[in-house]
């Protein structure tokens, strides 16, 4: 059997989300523009043994495969971290982690402001547009399965809009620190 048959992530791409209706909904356009080949829900673990996600491997072309993982915003910041120690734990040898392991918020920040100063875009702006092209295209989507479902049925109700809520821009911070979520310590 080929190499190329059996390697399932060559290609990757994550989503990260913070809405899950719009995690739902990039499902479903992916569901509807490719074949999936393999899909695992690992939000519905019993026990979390690993990040839970949204994993699944699309056929993009003629067998092409790509894998793809949707998680909340919050689940991939942790995945990043523990993934710092999983690095230390299959480490050759000390100075294959010789360094700075995890960074302090000030070398974050100074890491986002360097992105998007050399992008010359501003993070929220970029944040912005990027929804509204999602939306723009969610809503084609829709308009489409609207037509499609009244060929097949057309006595059938319409599906529900998606209202059509002016976004707001965001104002202009320059250089704000993020702030930390901190968990409370359980007493016992």
């Amino acid at each position: 059997m080929s190499q190329g048959k059996t390697l399932r992530d060559f290609n990757r791409v994550t989503f990260e989300f913070e809405d899950p209706l719009l995690m739902a909904l990039c499902f479903e356009v992916l569901n509807k523009k490719y074949n999936i080949h393999g899909l695992k829900n690992k939000y519905l673990q019993e026990t979390f043994k690993e990040p839970p996600n949204l994993h699944m491997n699309l056929d993009i072309r003629d067998g092409w495969l790509c894998e793809v993982q949707m998680l909340f915003r919050d689940i991939l910041l942790i995945k990043k971290e523990l993934h710092k120690s999983y690095d230390v734990n299959r480490a050759d040898g000390p100075f294959v982690v010789a360094g700075k392991l995890f960074k302090d918020r000030s070398d974050e920040q100074e890491d986002e402001n360097l992105k998007y100063s050399e992008e010359g875009e501003n993070s929220d702006t970029s944040l912005m547009e990027t929804n509204q092209v999602l939306l723009a295209r969610i809503r084609e989507l829709e308009r489409q399965l609207r037509e499609e479902q009244q060929q097949k049925a057309p006595d059938v109700p319409d599906l529900p809009k998606v209202p059509n809520v002016p976004v707001a821009q965001p104002p202009v911070v320059q250089s704000q620190a993020k702030p930390l979520r901190k968990l409370k310590k359980s007493r016992k």
